[in-house]
């Protein structure tokens, strides 16, 4: 087990992340979600997507294309840092956001450092393997210092399986993974780490019960995207004959901690 899972273990303690920052009530993926969890000392990081643009940098955003956020038919990778820069991904979710921006990856752990523990996406399309956003991912946790912080995830198992490499298995991995169409069949239950050989691992919240811990509960577990009390209590009941769920992601992290307090009560 990871070391930082073994610690948490320990001290009986779960994670909360904001998924793609203070998404709840803040533009996604965007400096100002991150700060806003930032805020909070409940809240303990963050889970965010990354690509590379045209122009080679590692840029935060979830989806591959920009017409969700911004309007605009045209795919992230297919454009430099200067043409992003110049893109509004606030107003998607209000007007009085429109000065937001797709931030480095460079800039928010330059920004905000060792207070958060990262949950980083790989966002590679299905079979594709990106060694370049690999590499760049890890030399980037290397220069900010950040191998302790940072855990790293992806729905492609090729991906996290080049990142292993890279990064010589010293940052922990994990598949994530839904039972849902869109995700094929062979990888709705986790069964990309016979590809990744991921370390810990991120089902929908949705899966796990207590028939789900009994076949697949080996490895520790993430989960997402969690925005109900009531979810929180059910799967805090999970860790009762011990620990098997280690952390929460959801769009309302601070609700989260309030939760998990109340649970420990």
């Amino acid at each position: 087990m990871d070391r930082i899972f073994e610690e948490l273990r320990k001290e009986g303690r779960v994670l909360v992340f904001g998924h793609r920052g203070m998404s709840q009530y803040y533009p996604e993926n965007t400096m100002l979600s991150f700060s806003k969890c930032a805020e909070n000392p409940s809240v303990d990081g963050v889970e965010l997507d990354v690509h590379v643009c045209r122009s080679g940098e590692v840029v935060v955003a979830h989806d591959f294309s920009l017409k969700r956020t911004a309007g605009i038919d045209r795919e992230i990778e297919d454009l430099t840092l200067d043409e992003l820069r110049a893109i509004d991904v606030g107003s998607f979710k209000s007007p009085e956001f429109s000065d937001c921006r797709i931030p480095l990856l460079s800039e928010l752990f330059s920004t905000i450092g060792d207070r958060f523990i990262y949950d980083v996406e790989l966002k590679v399309k299905a079979w594709h393997v990106n060694r370049d956003l690999s590499r760049k991912v890890y030399a980037l946790i290397r220069e900010y210092g950040l191998e302790k912080n940072v855990l790293v995830s992806s729905f492609n198992p090729f991906a996290l399986r080049a990142f292993r490499s890279v990064s010589h298995g010293t940052i922990p991995t994990a598949d994530i993974f839904e039972d849902a169409p869109s995700i094929p069949k062979p990888l709705r239950y986790g069964g990309g780490r016979l590809v990744s050989r991921s370390t810990f691992q991120k089902p929908v919240f949705r899966q796990i019960d207590d028939s789900y811990l009994a076949s697949h509960g080996a490895l520790p577990i993430v989960t997402w995207t969690v925005n109900e009390e009531a979810e929180v209590r059910r799967l805090m009941a999970l860790n009762k004959g011990g620990m098997k769920v280690f952390g929460l992601i959801g769009n309302d992290p601070a609700m989260l901690a309030r939760a998990l307090t109340c649970c420990a009560e």
